[in-house]
C-alpha cells in the first residue's frame, strides 16, 4: 500500500552492509505519511551526514574551523546548526570553550537512508550515570540482586499534563513525522485505511518479540489467506491470528474504544485465546501472584490491589491529553503492573494504539534486530 506511514519502536543491530543504516528510538517508515521529501531536506541530510562521518573518521576531534576547511561548501552558521543537532541526538559530544571546542564522535555513523529523512533522533538512548549504575546492578546475578515490589508511587508521583515522559520537543517532532492526509477526518479513518497491512505488519513484529519464530511472508500468508507455516508450533500460529484478531477490534471499533477497563479486558481477551493455562484468565485481572523470569521484581499479588493500580492507570491516560505521550505512559504502566495472568506487554503495545488511531496519527509497529 503506497499511502502507509508507521513509526518502528526498534532495536538494531549493525548488520547492514557500508553502514547502510540509521539509529533511532523512533524511525518512520514514509511513504504517504507527512510532507514529501525536498531537495532541500536532502542537502541537509547529505551535509549532516559529511559532518557527522568527518567527526567520527578523527581521533582527537575536530574544532569548527577544521569542519570548515575540510568542507567549504557548508557555511558556518548551517555548520554550527548541523553540530548542534548532532549533540542534540546523542551523535557526537562537544568538549571546551569557544575557538578550542572539539567534537568528537560515537561509535554509530549516520548515513544515507533510501528516504528523505528530516529529522535526527539519536542513536543510542543517552544514559545518565544512573541509569549506568542501574544498568550494572541488573547485570549481576539475580542472586546478589535485592528483591522489589510494586512502587506505587511512582504511578502516583505522575500528574497528567503536567508530569511528562517524553519532552516537548520530542512530541513536537513526532507530531510532525506523525501527521497523516487523514488528520482531520473522523476517528479511526487512517488506521482503517491501512488495515491490511498494519495487520501484518503489527501482527508479525509483536509476535516476534515474543519469540514468535513466523517471518513477515509466513505472517501474510497466514493473515491474507488463513494457511498455517510449516513446521511451526501451533502456539506461534494462535499468537499470530490473535494478534489479527485484536487489531481488528481496536480498528473496526475505534469510535467506541477508550482507555477503560472493557476496552482493556476485551484486548487482553483477543490477545490470549487459547494462550493460557487457564482460559478463565483471559480478559480478566490476575488472580495469583506472579514472578518474573531472571528478575528480582515481585508484582502485586493480590486481585484487589491490582484493580485499585489499574483504575489509577487508565484513569491517568484517560486524562493526558497528548496521543504520543498517553502512548508511552500505558506501554511503561501495563507491563509495570503486571495486571493480568500473561500477555502484558503485548496488551500494552497494541494499547499504545490506540490514541494513535483515534488522531490519524501513523501508528506504532515494533522491530528486533538481534546482535
Amino acid at each position: 500500500m503506497n499511502n502507509l506511514g508507521l513509526f518502528y519502536v526498534a532495536q538494531i543491530h549493525p548488520a547492514a552492509p557500508n553502514n547502510s543504516k540509521i539509529l533511532a528510538r523512533f524511525n518512520k517508515q514514509r511513504h504517504n505519511c507527512g510532507s514529501s521529501s525536498t531537495n532541500s531536506a536532502n542537502n541537509t541530510m547529505s551535509s549532516m551526514i559529511d559532518l557527522l562521518n568527518s567527526i567520527q573518521a578523527a581521533s582527537y576531534g575536530l574544532t569548527l574551523a577544521d569542519l570548515l576547511t575540510q568542507h567549504p561548501g557548508i557555511a558556518r552558521r548551517t555548520a554550527q546548526r548541523l553540530i548542534a543537532k548532532l549533540i542534540e541526538a546523542g551523535q557526537i559530544t562537544a568538549r571546551g570553550e569557544g575557538r578550542a571546542r572539539r567534537y568528537s564522535g560515537a561509535k554509530v555513523v549516520l548515513v544515507a537512508a533510501s528516504s528523505a529523512i528530516t529529522d535526527v533522533f539519536p542513536s543510542t538512548i543517552p544514559l545518565s550515570a544512573d541509569s549506568l549504575d542501574i544498568l550494572a546492578y541488573i547485570d549481576q546475578p539475580v542472586e546478589a540482586r535485592k528483591p522489589v515490589g510494586y512502587q506505587r508511587d511512582f504511578l502516583n508521583a505522575y500528574q497528567p499534563n503536567e508530569t511528562w515522559y517524553l519532552s516537548e520537543s520530542l512530541r513536537r517532532q513526532l507530531h510532525k513525522m506523525g501527521k497523516t492526509v487523514d488528520a482531520d477526518e473522523p476517528a479511526g479513518t487512517y488506521s482503517s485505511a491501512i488495515l491490511n497491512r498494519l495487520l501484518i505488519d503489527l501482527s508479525w513484529a509483536s509476535s516476534q518479540l515474543e519469540g514468535n519464530t513466523y517471518s513477515r511472508l509466513d505472517t501474510r500468508v497466514l493473515i491474507e489467506h488463513g494457511k498455517a507455516a510449516q513446521g511451526k508450533a501451533a502456539i506461534e500460529t494462535q499468537m499470530i491470528l490473535n494478534h489479527k484478531t485484536a487489531i481488528e477490534l481496536l480498528v473496526e471499533n475505534i469510535g467506541e474504544m477508550a482507555f477503560d477497563r472493557y476496552t482493556l479486558m476485551n484486548l487482553h481477551s483477543a490477545l490470549a485465546e487459547n494462550l493460557l493455562p487457564n482460559p478463565a484468565d483471559e480478559g480478566r485481572i490476575r488472580q495469583h501472584a506472579v514472578n518474573i523470569g531472571k528478575s528480582v521484581y515481585r508484582p502485586l499479588s493480590t486481585p484487589q490491589q491490582l484493580e485499585a493500580a489499574l483504575k489509577v492507570v487508565l484513569d491517568k491516560a484517560n486524562q493526558t491529553a497528548d496521543p504520543f505521550e498517553q502512548s508511552f505512559f500505558m506501554m511503561v504502566h501495563l507491563p509495570y503492573l503486571q495486571a493480568f495472568a500473561d500477555i502484558n506487554k503485548r496488551t500494552s503495545r497494541l494499547a499504545a494504539n490506540l490514541p494513535l488511531f483515534r488522531a490519524n496519527l501513523c501508528p506504532l509497529t515494533f522491530l528486533l534486530r538481534k546482535g
